[in-house]
Formats: C-alpha cells, sequence, structure tokens
C-alpha cells in the first residue's frame, strides 16, 4: 500500500507499491516493498526492499507471530528546510508525514491482533547517497530514532546512516532480519527509484555479504 501525504489514507493501488514473486531456493514467497510502501503478514514469507536514503522500520509481535514492514523517507520543499529540520519539530509536514508512516505500519499490526507493548522493532537504512540530498538520510534517521524514543518502541537492532544502500529481508513471523550491502553498479537504480519517490512526495505537499541480525 502507497501512504498519501496530503489525505493521510491508503491509496488502493497496492500492486504499485510492492510485488509478489516466488523464491525457488528459498522455497517461500516474497514481497519487495517499494518507496512509499507498507505490507504486514502473519504468513510464512519474506519482505525485503532496497533502501538508500530511504529507512525502513521492521516491526513485529513475537507471541503473536505477525510482522511488517515499511519504506518512506521524509518529504522537504527545499535544502533550506531540510538542513534546518529537527526531529523534535512535531508540527512539520515532514515530521507529520513521517510519523504518519510508522503509525499505518504499527496500526496494521495491532489491527492482526499484535500488542503495542510485546512490539519489537529493527531499523534500517538512511545512507547519505551522493548527489542526492546529501542530509536526508541523515534526517531519515534522526527521525525514525526519535519516533521510536518518544513511542517507547523497543528498538532491538538497527544499521543505518553511512554511505552504502542496503538490501534487507524481513521475516515476520519470528522478527529475523538479513542485510546485504548493495554493490556499486545497482546504487543509480536505487537513486533513481527514490528520485521519483522524493518528485512524487514533493508535487504531493506542494499540492557485499548477508548478515543476520539479532
Amino acid at each position: 500500500m502507497m501512504l498519501d501525504p496530503i489525505n493521510h489514507h491508503f491509496q488502493a493501488h497496492e500492486e504499485a507499491y510492492y510485488s509478489r514473486f516466488f523464491n525457488e531456493q528459498r522455497g517461500l514467497h516474497m514481497i519487495k516493498v517499494l518507496p512509499g510502501g507498507v505490507y504486514v503478514s502473519g504468513q510464512e514469507e519474506l519482505i525485503c526492499t532496497g533502501l538508500g536514503s530511504c529507512v525502513s522500520a521492521c516491526i513485529w509481535d513475537p507471541v503473536k507471530r505477525v510482522g511488517g514492514m515499511n519504506h518512506f523517507l521524509l518529504p522537504f520543499h527545499n535544502h533550506f528546510e531540510e538542513k534546518h529540520w529537527h526531529a523534535d519539530e512535531l508540527l512539520s509536514g515532514a515530521s507529520r508525514y513521517g510519523s504518519y508512516a510508522m503509525e499505518m505500519l504499527l496500526n496494521q499490526l495491532l489491527s492482526l491482533g499484535a500488542r503495542r507493548e510485546r512490539l519489537r522493532m529493527k531499523l534500517f537504512g538512511g545512507a547519505q547517497m551522493m548527489g542526492f540530498h546529501s542530509m536526508i538520510g541523515e534526517k531519515n534517521v534522526e527521525f525514525v530514532l526519535h519516533y521510536a524514543e518518544q513511542e517507547g518502541l523497543e528498538v532491538v537492532a538497527y544499521d543505518l546512516g553511512g554511505l552504502e544502500p542496503r538490501k534487507i529481508m524481513f521475516d515476520p513471523l519470528t522478527g529475523k532480519a538479513w542485510l546485504k550491502r548493495i554493490p556499486f553498479a545497482e546504487i543509480n537504480h536505487l537513486r533513481r527509484e527514490e528520485e521519483r519517490y522524493a518528485h512524487t512526495l514533493e508535487k504531493q505537499t506542494d499540492k557485499g555479504s548477508e548478515v543476520e541480525l539479532f
């Protein structure tokens, strides 16, 4: 599902914001969450995404065995706004959109029977992508860490910031996550994907090797 920063609802065109495919090697269906997307599940499947400057929260309830992932960045109108924004500016458009992206994931998990006090969180992304909003990754990281602290959500692992984009896989039943650094040859594609997403947000608001984290 796609987050709409203007109307604050999920747009109905789900197929545009995540794709499902069968991974023969793993013998599981995999769901790729695209920029602006949210996906939750209580099934035996893996949720995956590619992250540059964007961030993803992977949240699950280990008792109910449901989990989900979002994929978002904060929308800024210009470099000045981006540079001077701080996470405690709760009423800014960027903060409201980031909070909404998190709340949509949390609310969908609760609708599947998760309990807020049992939720665990892993955070990924926020790389500094050369040539693309040099501070946006840093601001995304600042926001998501501040949000988790303010909401009392337990962050059990994270891999944030730095210069390298990431690929993430997440098991919604167990909370296991795998991270792989994205090779240089794939960076341009990911950058273009995130730039298109950022431009969409601007228009709407105007108008390596795998490592298991545990």
